[in-house]
């Protein structure tokens, strides 16, 4: 093969490696469709604008704002090209250099004329390009790719996996927000029934028929009722703010929801919940991804004792009076490369040894996947039949505080037994609330471990109407 050919193949194959396209590895169309794509922020919320959110609004702004899941996002990008760079060791590697060199001759000046030659010097330079690509490896690099494949694919369920916490945070943050709105309306009635109280016991107190005993603790009952109301609107605002934190619309806050707490049932049974969780939740499904990754960790570090197959190509061409030399090499290698048995047999156990590790994890949070699905499952259930007490406390407390209020009002009632009656009354509110609001989140918790959302049938756990409460 002359010089002049074999510069043609080097320049071809060069020309191939820049020009291959990227969607395709080895004869194998890759998935042109990217399994997760990041979402950029493309709306603006300014407080200038009054906004209505539902729990699904508030769940789709999270995902496209939230800056921990475009985080997860890129992370998937960072590990997907770790697949590429695994596969590139059978793309060919080029080298190229210029060596610039001077010569010359210059005499001494006592050797006699007939003997000196002409004085001469000469600038050159040497060109050199080469490259070498590897054919075989014994499946070393397939191992390898195979690994950083699977780790991709923990990372997408990773990134699943921040998005249901998330999802979940969401619901739990917006749930307390209704029960700080209903909190906040309890307050408000009763600072509205302690200042009618309050109007009352001066009037009794005027005619002479109640002491001044009761003048003094309507007032005092008004005043603290009054910083009740201060801390609920306290809790609301707050939960309000970290609502629109976890959205990623942190300085966002003028907006209302339109949601309520649920009182439906889940048409779920427990064998159900556990049986779902096992094969969707996104936890689970990383940690046996990680197991993968570590068997192929562990096959790529025992191939790593075989040698390298590769080709390999160069061209020089020199230039200059004294340069003008072509060299040009071309030829198949066999290669090991810093082989050392022994470091090679301690890698092998430290692979092993990362790949038992891995399965213990994967069943670590297998078991407690079962665990908490079967823990919240349990724990809806007794707010489910909390939500049922709740409410027939507060019938009572409603009955009682309705004639204490009666009793107070024709004279013969005093304002300890109203007192009494009426923080009974609150408390069983705020009680009844709190089931509700307990009920929601060990539900939306009990979604977070199953991985999906729970199904819900058409059978109420009770009826109530604003009079109710």
């Amino acid at each position: 093969m002359t010089n002049k050919k074999i510069l043609i193949a080097i320049m071809t194959l060069l020309l191939f490696t820049v020009s291959v396209d990227t969607t395709y590895a080895f004869g194998k169309k890759k998935n042109q469709k990217p399994a997760v794509q990041a979402v950029t922020v493309s709306e603006d919320y300014t407080n200038d604008v009054h906004s209505v959110f539902s729990l699904n609004d508030c769940i789709d702004i999270a995902i496209k704002h939230n800056p921990a899941i475009r985080a997860s996002f890129y992370n998937e990008d960072v590990y997907k090209s770790k697949i590429g760079q695994a596969w590139a060791n059978f793309f060919p590697a080029i080298s190229a250099s210029v060596d610039v060199s001077r010569s010359g001759n210059r005499y001494n000046k006592e050797i006699p004329p007939t003997y000196r030659r002409s004085q001469y010097s000469t600038m050159g330079y040497v060109p050199n390009v080469s490259a070498e690509m590897m054919l075989f490896d014994f499946g070393k690099t397939k191992a390898t790719a195979d690994m950083a494949k699977r780790m991709y694919e923990g990372q997408k369920e990773n990134t699943k996996e921040n998005i249901n916490t998330i999802i979940y945070d969401i619901k739990s943050t917006y749930y307390n927000i209704l029960f700080a709105q209903a909190q906040v309306q309890v307050y408000e009635d009763t600072v509205k029934d302690y200042e009618l109280q309050l109007n009352q016991a001066w009037g009794f107190y005027k005619y002479g028929t109640k002491p001044k005993l009761d003048v003094v603790t309507a007032e005092y009952n008004l005043g603290k009722a009054k910083l009740n109301l201060v801390k609920a609107r306290n809790i609301l605002e707050v939960a309000q703010v970290q609502l629109s934190k976890i959205m990623g619309i942190p300085e966002y806050t003028n907006y209302e929801l339109s949601d309520q707490m649920t009182l439906k049932k889940y048409g779920v049974t427990v064998e159900e919940a556990i049986e779902k969780a096992m094969e969707v939740r996104p936890e689970l499904l990383a940690a046996k991804k990680n197991v993968d990754a570590a068997k192929m960790n562990l096959r790529a570090t025992r191939r790593e004792f075989t040698p390298d197959i590769g080709i390999f190509g160069s061209f020089g061409n020199g230039i200059g009076n004294d340069y003008n030399v072509r060299s040009s090499q071309f030829g198949v290698g066999l290669n090991y490369s810093g082989l050392n048995i022994l470091r090679l047999k301690k890698q092998v156990d430290e692979a092993k040894a990362s790949y038992n590790m891995s399965k213990a994890q994967y069943e670590d949070v297998k078991d407690n996947v079962y665990f908490n699905v079967k823990k919240n499952y349990m724990d809806l259930e007794t707010a489910r039949e909390a939500i049922v007490i709740a409410k027939l406390a507060l019938d009572e407390a409603k009955e009682q505080y309705r004639q204490v209020t009666g009793r107070y009002k024709a004279g013969v009632g005093d304002a300890i037994e109203l007192k009494d009656g009426e923080n009974t009354y609150l408390n069983a509110r705020l009680d009844f609330y709190n089931s509700m609001l307990n009920y929601n989140v060990i539900a939306a918790n009990l979604e977070r471990e199953i991985g999906l959302p729970l199904v819900f049938s058409d059978e109420l756990i009770l009826k109530i109407t604003k009079e109710d409460l």
